[in-house]
């Protein structure tokens, strides 16, 4: 039987009131934006404080009952070991560790919950013979090593450099070809979402939309 209340299980309480920068749905993963409203949480996969709009019980509103925008919100900020009747975004197996889908709900994490992003040049010696121009490599970087330090004010943003092996098999144009192996070192800056997964589904969800029981971890 669905549950006519966000807050499924409750070891804390902490409720906010805050003004609905945009339309919002009981149960949307909620951000604050620049002007101090909330908004359905954005990035897909960031940062994320577990903060999920409850129904406005106060005025006799359901889970079903979208706030508009300007309207007050009552926000929950859930803690560790609550369970929150949230929104898929997508397929959910029970298990699946789950983030922010850039819409106000959520899905499954997909791996470690971790994203790095590299950029930077890569430079060493090609070995083999090469015929017309070079279009492309297919390359691998392994042996990541990075050193990282957190943005101010980023709410768990890092930024760094590193090195590591970049391997690449490089391939020609219809005029010509190319075979030989790239190796050398790639150097850039990486940026993490350390604060990403914010819980784990309790139950399976095969449409995107539907309920989903979520403890916070």
């Amino acid at each position: 039987m669905a549950k006519n209340t966000i807050k499924l299980k409750k070891y804390s309480d902490v409720i906010e009131e805050f003004v609905a920068g945009d339309a919002i749905t009981p149960g949307m993963l909620v951000a604050l934006n620049a002007s101090g409203a909330v908004i359905p949480h954005g990035e897909a996969a960031g940062n994320a404080i577990p903060m999920f709009a409850l129904e406005d019980e106060l005025q006799g509103k359901t889970i079903d009952d979208a706030y508009e925008a300007g309207a007050p919100v009552q926000v929950w900020v859930a803690g560790r070991g609550d369970i929150v009747n949230a929104i898929a975004g997508a397929q959910i197996a029970a298990g699946d560790f789950l983030v922010s889908d850039g819409t106000g709900k959520l899905k499954p994490a997909g791996g470690s919950g971790v994203s790095v992003e590299i950029s930077g040049t890569v430079t060493g010696a090609v070995t083999g013979a090469v015929t017309g121009a070079v279009t492309g490599a297919d390359a691998t970087l392994t042996d990541l090593e990075l050193t990282l330090e957190e943005v101010a004010d980023s709410a768990g943003d890092y930024t760094g450099s590193g090195t590591g092996k970049l391997t690449a098999t490089l391939t020609g144009t219809v005029a010509g070809t190319a075979a030989g192996t790239a190796a050398g070192t790639a150097a850039g800056t990486a940026a993490v979402h350390a604060h990403s997964i914010v819980g784990q589904a309790l139950a399976t969800v095969s449409t995107a939309g539907n309920r989903v029981a979520v403890r916070i971890i």
